[in-house]
């Protein structure tokens, strides 16, 4: 490929995004945070929401628009209940102490439910509940985002692409771990086809007037359709509830873009649950069953054009095995791009 660039070990990118964060005002321990995050997001095959994150995120924090320094409030209302205010800060950071916070309610009496605002972009949102399974729980999250996705028959954006992830422990196999937006496609997507003046397929977005746009350029005028018509636009409106309307961040069209608030602080509202399974059965018996699901999904025969069934997670925790042992690799022009930020801010870019 043109844009081919380097791969990078995953240690060495690491610790050159931990140093580049704290370079920008963050506290040490919370600019580690965020590079293990951006790092897992590239391991589980969510390339868009690593590395190329880097340059937004940077330009707030220089710029204050997003908080480095957080006084992040973490208050459990009830013994499984969380309410948890970021403070405007890094969402990696916010995300992850509240999902923290949940696990070790869940290790207490079994749930653990936290409800986050005043929080910015949380980068993959597939990446937290994996921080469950370690504790044998299953985990949940979800976050809503700002207008950019059409409710199923308007013209107007009003809701996010609005992410939903779980992950859930398993005996011989890989976890099943399951994320998607509540849009078609990403709108990055369409931004990277309008760059190139390319085409984009029928049914991905909508023009300003709410005709089908096959042009790029026409799509980035209009906004993005929700997957699967009027269920996936009705999903997408049950997260704005449960992780906008009931955390008390912005909801309803009023969440802001990383890219665009510049008149006031993000406040997008995030939902991150871990259950424990042992409260339910034995963790051994469950991962059992878990075992037999995957074995069974997998002795399923292959429709025409399919080598195999898969379960949901097992492309990315074989991913994740390459990309741990051979790098994170990087187009040319993110590679570039990270070599300026790193002139920047005194921090060489290790490629």
């Amino acid at each position: 490929m043109p844009d081919e660039g380097p791969t990078v070990p995953a240690e060495i990118l690491k610790t050159w995004l931990g140093e580049v964060f704290a370079r920008a005002g963050m506290p040490t321990e919370d600019a580690a945070i965020v590079a293990d995050c951006l790092i897992a997001a590239h391991f589980r095959g969510f390339d868009t929401h690593g590395v190329p994150c880097v340059p937004p995120y940077i330009e707030c924090l220089r710029a204050r628009r997003i908080n480095p320094t957080p006084a992040i409030r973490i208050e459990r209302r009830t013994p499984w209940a969380i309410a948890v205010d970021g403070d405007n800060g890094m969402g990696h950071v916010v995300a992850t102490r509240a999902m923290r916070a949940a696990i070790e309610a869940a290790d207490e009496i079994g749930i653990g439910v936290a409800s986050v605002r005043h929080s910015n972009h949380i980068g993959a949102a597939g990446i937290y509940p994996i921080m469950a399974l370690e504790a044998d729980c299953i985990g949940l999250a979800m976050a809503n985002a700002s207008p950019n996705v059409v409710p199923w028959g308007s013209r107007e954006p009003f809701l996010g692409t609005n992410p939903v992830a779980v992950a859930v422990p398993a005996g011989r196999y890989p976890p099943f771990v399951f994320y998607m937006a509540t849009s078609v496609v990403a709108r990055r997507k369409i931004r990277a086809a309008a760059e190139a003046n390319q085409q984009i397929p029928e049914g991905w977005a909508i023009d300003a007037e709410g005709r089908p746009a096959t042009t790029a350029r026409a799509a980035m005028e209009g906004a993005v359709l929700p997957f699967g018509g009027a269920k996936g636009s009705a999903l997408a409106m049950l997260i704005d509830v449960l992780a906008g309307v009931l955390s008390g961040a912005q909801f309803a069209g009023t969440v802001l873009s990383t890219y665009t608030n510049q008149e006031r602080e993000v406040d997008s509202g995030n939902l991150l649950v871990a259950m424990k399974v042992a409260s339910f059965m034995p963790v051994a018996a469950f991962k059992q069953r878990m075992d037999t699901l995957i074995d069974r999904v997998g002795e399923l025969p292959p429709a025409e054009g399919f080598d195999e069934v898969r379960m949901a997670g097992a492309r990315g925790a074989a991913l994740e095995r390459e990309r741990r042992t051979n790098g994170i690799p990087l187009a040319a022009g993110t590679a570039e791009e990270m070599a300026r930020i790193g002139v920047d801010l005194g921090v060489p870019f290790p490629a």
